[in-house]
């Protein structure tokens, strides 16, 4: 058994709906109807998004490209290396030694005979340095000590008699040069101990040293000397001579050596 369905009246035209015309002409004027006011609501948002962007302010300076940020700080230069004079052929040096071999003239209780010399010599100021010497003198070995009746042991020693070991602290002054040859003046004071072995008398001796020289060098670094020194002090002497004078003179030469 089929069911009719049957579509209600909505003043519409049945016939059309019979045909197949899936809507009304009434349908038809609701969509048109509903088409601006979609445009509208559109329009409204389109102004809403636009009133929420700020145009810019024309009374507003322009700010202008921006500033470059500052340097930051830059390291010194370096300081130039200082350049050091290479000291000249002539130049003592810092530190220097020296040998030397002479003679030495004494008598009495002042012994004389070969000298041999060392020097260390540390520079003080621009003329001035320090020396020190260690000397050795070595004469003959004659007995020359008798005793006198009225003054008791006296010794006549010649001027190479006897024999000495020494230490001296002395200064020497550079002078001014004389063309190749530089001229020094040395002063000091030494320890020394001798012995005259023959007549068996030794004593301890402080002779004070004063003399000079000359210097001329001959390669760099490497000079000649040449110098004379004169002794005068006391000492003190076993045998009952008690504290007797010291009186000598003494040349030597040699060679000396720059160390720095």
């Amino acid at each position: 058994m089929r069911r009719q369905l049957i579509a209600p009246d909505r003043g519409g035209d049945p016939a059309g709906f019979a045909r197949g015309e899936g809507r009304s002409p009434s349908g038809s004027r609701r969509t048109r109807g509903s088409r601006p006011a979609i445009l509208a609501v559109a329009l409204v948002a389109a102004g809403g998004v636009a009133h929420a962007q700020p145009a810019p302010d024309p009374a507003a300076p322009d700010a202008g490209p921006a500033a470059p940020a500052a340097p930051g700080p830059t390291a010194p230069p370096a300081a130039p290396p200082v350049a050091t004079a290479a000291p000249s052929d002539d130049d003592v040096g810092d530190q220097a030694i020296s040998a030397e071999l002479g003679v030495a003239a004494g008598g009495r209780v002042t012994p004389g005979g070969l000298r041999i010399a060392g020097q260390y010599l540390y520079q003080l100021s621009d003329d001035d340095w320090f020396a020190g010497v260690a000397s050795f003198t070595y004469g003959s070995g004659s007995a020359a000590c008798f005793r006198d009746r009225g003054t008791g042991v006296v010794c006549q020693h010649g001027l190479a008699d006897g024999a000495g070991l020494e230490l001296q602290a002395t200064i020497r002054h550079m002078l001014a040069p004389q063309g190749a040859f530089h001229p020094f003046v040395r002063l000091g004071v030494g320890l020394g101990v001798v012995r005259f072995g023959r007549d068996d008398v030794s004593g301890f001796t402080i002779p004070a040293h004063g003399g000079g020289g000359i210097r001329v060098a001959i390669a760099p670094g490497v000079a000649l000397v040449a110098e004379g020194d004169l002794v005068l002090g006391f000492g003190s002497f076993s045998r009952g001579l008690g504290s007797q004078p010291q009186l000598g003179l003494a040349i030597a030469a040699g060679a000396e050596f720059r160390l720095k």
